[in-house]
């Protein structure tokens, strides 16, 4: 799905994306009732975080992809425990106001 550079965790935390943006988390959660698909249009990227294969850089259209995949399997609200891959979602911003939409997978 992703085919972009790996971003990279600064000391504080933030998180350093290939496109040369620092983005930092904020205390929004994305919920379902959130709209991604608005957000990524917008031109937000997203980021997976899963193990094994650790975090994923999306963008453009395969933001959009790695969306529609993620969508079904948000989890808002109190996490149930895992049965199967299930995605919890924050905002994270830059300081120029980019949007990064970060997704936790748990298994």
């Amino acid at each position: 799905m992703g085919n972009e550079h790996a971003p990279t965790e600064l000391p504080d935390g933030s998180i350093l994306g290939p496109d040369g943006e620092v983005y930092r988390h904020t205390d929004q959660r994305l919920r379902r009732r959130s709209s991604g698909l608005e957000l990524i249009a917008a031109g937000a990227a997203v980021m997976t975080d899963v193990y094994p294969d650790g975090w994923t850089w999306y963008s453009g259209s395969s933001a959009a992809s790695a969306w529609a995949e993620i969508a079904p399997r948000l989890v808002s609200g109190r996490r149930p425990s895992p049965n199967d891959l299930q995605w919890v979602g924050h905002i994270w911003k830059s300081d120029t106001g980019r949007i990064l939409l970060r997704f936790d997978g748990e298994h």
